[in-house]
């Protein structure tokens, strides 16, 4: 089970600090208007990929319709904490190849944090013309994306 469906969760930040954690397991931890932080916490393969992509459209949705709920404005960026990550296969590329699509028609940029250098190798190979690794969109840490990304968007100027 732990193949097909991977361990994915929703991070938050713990108020006070730059930490982020699972926001099922941490109550203090909240959620960053603007931003959805997931972490994924297997490889990326054929085995998962579907469900992977199940999962984060549904959340993406589900971060929609919250941040129009509560009146802030739209989710602008999705950061993938990828420390997990051990690898890639061909359908873990077009798993992350479909996510640019797909947040990039929804005006969100996609955003990796720490995936291994083999993963970025891997993906690297693959992003001919779609520039999905970009430079200033790739972090160490999900607080140092965050930093950064508060001067590139609005509504994050808070965090």
């Amino acid at each position: 089970m732990q193949v097909t469906r991977p361990k994915t969760v929703i991070m938050g930040n713990i108020p006070g600090t730059d930490v982020y954690r699972n926001l099922h397991h941490y109550k203090e931890a909240q959620r960053i208007p603007g931003v959805l932080v997931l972490s994924i916490e297997s490889a990326v393969n054929f085995a998962n990929s579907n469900y992977l992509t199940e999962r984060t459209s549904r959340w993406i949705e589900e971060c929609e319709e919250e941040e129009a709920q509560e009146k802030h404005s739209s989710l602008q960026f999705l950061i993938l904490e990828m420390s997990a990550v051990s690898g890639v296969d061909t359908n873990g590329v077009s798993f992350f190849k479909e996510l640019k699509k797909t947040t990039a028609k929804k005006n969100i940029e996609l955003v990796f944090v720490n995936p291994l250098s083999e993963v970025i190798e891997k993906l690297q190979r693959a992003d001919e013309e779609e520039e999905f690794m970009r430079p200033e969109f790739l972090f160490l840490t999900v607080a140092e994306a965050v930093a950064s990304l508060s001067l590139k968007g609005p509504s994050l100027n808070n965090v």
